[in-house]
């Protein structure tokens, strides 16, 4: 605490260190020292304090009014007083003692904060965003709050927790320590206490610009796109100049299905800030999403133009499925993955785009080393556990039995019938999807994590161990309720009116179960691709996120095997639930296979669904060149090139591939 006094005795001093944990305590030490010299202005501070913080702000009135007109320069005094007024609700009584404290100290964090709380109570949102900034620019001299923030920095979160919560117990008000906690929670999974910090912060200090872009960011974790949408907008109309408000804009109006609009922004951004390859990525990435692919080639090509180690840009032409490389492209990403100060990050990115340049050139030896060398790079820099999703598979199957169905008969709602497509990654699911979509009756929401959203609002921090003791224990009506949040926000990624609405999400197969329990009249097809076919296609291509296990053969071959050991169960537990199409059926007899699968949806048949590429919607997966183009029957038998090095996909994979399409006895 700061004073205009000489330096205080010893038990004034250890009263005031008693202030933030106990008050009570040190109102009862103080009134000790105040016995023997009741007139000691620096104990009737100290006693003044104590008594505001056990909310009885009306005896501190009597002690600081006093002090504070005998003290006049004195700014705790001054400070205290307007809390104290402020905490009775007289605000504008509190606003002479609190201009006076700010204009004795500029540089007080905390008078500035108490002031800036005044204003807001009066409804003087233009000054009190000024005063907020003021506070928000003094906040650093805080001890506490550095603290804290040092805390952070050094890996422990749940110290900086500890000081943020202790200074928000006391000042609720404080919008730094607001925005210190809300950061804290954004990182340890708990986004909704995150929004709530954050909306209370930027209503208060409008001005409080990384707290809005924070606010911004969490929304869009939750996937509230709308929301974020309508924020964005609000904070252009002030700064309509600002780049990342224009880039966020892009990405939550893609995120909501405007890829027309998105691009708009995107173009907006690249004018915007001319030169800067991350603009222009992203607007290539939009139009190659959308189908545009010459114009995402032409700027590609610019990215490379200004920055030739750019990976990102070399690898949105390759994922284009369509563009032919050239040897002098494939010459100049060897030379820029000399560069020994190039980041891991293009590097990788290089890497795997060198390998699919090489493969166009039947140079497979030379392919495969550099997919090697990428996905070597990368897997060190994700956290993966096979055996978690080893044991995840093995204790579903022993907690969702038949039995366990058959308890649970009513469970879910019977209406809709939403199509749900799960398999492995890069297995012609998104072929599949495509097929479907073409039909009037049916949207496609691409990979919505709309389940996994609902897994981890079960689990909370229970961890995968707890899902099947989740399951067991929760009421039949829970699941009829989790279903009904699942449409709600299906619902909100839609686009069209048509009925039906499918859910691409292959791995949503290891929650088959809670699927069953919400939607026992779902549609569930089952898209399955040769084992090594599929291996190698998820080991040379980099996944924008997720899909961890794709960046070591053992592991992807292990994750398939996971995969057919559960859908194997789930065929006994459910005899011909699961709809199973093989890719390689697919494309050889398309007609076919067609029909029978829109006849399993409750489809009636329709010429469109026998020409997938020509259907013009945004496709957000890799998958989106090749299935904009004409299905072909060519053996799909290019692992063969790459056999040689493909031993431990192979060796995991164990009796699922000898058995393929069938399935071994034990896998």
């Amino acid at each position: 605490m700061a004073s205009s006094q000489n330096t205080p005795s010893d038990p004034i001093v250890a009263a005031a260190q008693l202030l933030q944990d106990d008050p009570a305590r040190a109102e009862s030490q103080i009134r000790a020292v105040l016995h023997a010299n009741p007139d000691d202005p620096q104990a009737l501070l100290v006693l003044a304090v104590a008594l505001r913080l056990q909310g009885r702000s009306a005896e501190a009135l009597h002690i600081l009014g006093p002090l504070a007109e005998k003290q006049p320069n004195w700014v705790i005094a001054q400070q205290e007083l307007g809390l104290a007024l402020s905490a009775q609700g007289a605000w504008s009584a509190a606003l002479g003692a609190l201009r006076k404290a700010v204009e004795l100290a500029p540089s007080l964090p905390s008078a500035w904060r108490a002031l800036a709380d005044a204003l807001y109570a009066l409804g003087d949102a233009d000054e009190a965003d000024l005063a907020y900034e003021c506070f928000v620019r003094n906040a650093s001299s805080d001890p506490l709050l550095r603290e804290a923030v040092e805390a952070l920095q050094n890996g422990r979160a749940d110290v900086a927790e500890a000081h943020a919560r202790l200074r928000l117990k006391f000042e609720p008000t404080d919008i730094v320590a607001a925005r210190l906690l809300a950061d804290i929670c954004r990182h340890t999974e708990r986004a909704d206490e995150a929004e709530r910090l954050l909306a209370d912060v930027i209503t208060r200090a409008r001005s409080f610009w990384p707290a809005q872009l924070e606010y911004v960011d969490t929304l869009l974790r939750l996937r509230k796109y709308s929301e974020a949408l309508a924020h964005i907008e609000e904070l252009l109309r002030h700064r309509p100049d600002t780049s990342v408000l224009l880039r966020l804009k892009s990405f939550t109006l893609a995120n909501l299905g405007r890829f027309e609009d998105a691009i708009d922004s995107a173009r907006q951004l690249v004018e915007m800030t001319p030169g800067v390859t991350d603009a222009m990525l992203e607007l290539a990435n939009l139009l190659r999403v959308t189908g545009a692919q010459d114009e995402a080639i032409q700027i590609y090509n610019r990215v490379i133009a200004v920055d030739p180690s750019r990976g990102e840009a070399y690898l949105g032409l390759a994922n284009l499925k369509t563009y032919a490389f050239t040897e002098f492209e494939v010459e100049a990403m060897k030379l820029a993955l000399k560069r020994k100060e190039l980041a891991d990050q293009q590097r990788i990115a290089l890497g795997f785009a060198l390998g699919q340049a090489l493969d166009q050139l039947d140079r497979y030896d030379e392919a495969f080393q550099n997919f090697a060398t990428a996905n070597a790079l990368k897997r060190m820099q994700v956290e993966f556990n096979i055996e978690a999703i080893e044991d995840l598979v093995r204790s579903s199957k022993e907690s969702f039995t038949r039995s366990f169905f058959a308890d649970r008969a009513e469970a879910g709602m019977k209406q809709p019938k939403p199509i749900f497509i799960i398999g492995m990654p890069r297995s012609g699911s998104t072929l599949v999807e495509q097929i479907l979509a073409a039909h009037s009756q049916v949207e496609a929401l691409g990979e919505a994590p709309i389940v996994y959203e609902l897994v981890g609002q079960l689990l909370g921090n229970g961890g995968d161990e707890a899902y099947s003791h989740v399951l067991r224990t929760i009421s039949q009506t829970s699941f009829a309720q989790l279903a009904g949040s699942y449409m709600a926000q299906a619902e909100g990624l839609k686009r069209t009116k048509r009925p039906r609405i499918i859910d691409k999400t292959p791995n949503n197969f290891l929650h088959m179960g809670l699927i069953q329990l919400m939607f026992p009249s779902a549609i569930i097809i089952d898209v399955r691709r040769h084992p090594m076919a599929c291996g190698l296609s998820n080991f040379t291509h980099l996944f924008s996120r997720g899909l961890e296990f794709t960046y070591r053969l053992n592991e992807i071959g292990r994750y398939y095997r996971a995969y057919v050991r559960l859908m194997a169960h789930y065929d006994e537990v459910f005899p011909g639930r699961i709809y199973r199409v093989f890719y390689e059926d697919l494309v050889a007899e398309p007609a076919t296979r067609i029909r029978a699968l829109l006849a399993h949806c409750g489809l009636s048949f329709e010429e469109a669904c026998l020409n997938p590429h020509a259907v013009e919607r945004p496709i957000m997966t890799l998958s989106a060149g090749q299935v904009r183009q004409p299905m072909h029957n060519k053996p799909d038998e290019r692992w063969r090139q790459y056999e040689t090095w493909l031993m431990p996909l192979a060796n995991a994979l164990g009796p699922v591939l000898a058995a393929y399409p069938n399935v071994p006895d034990e896998a």
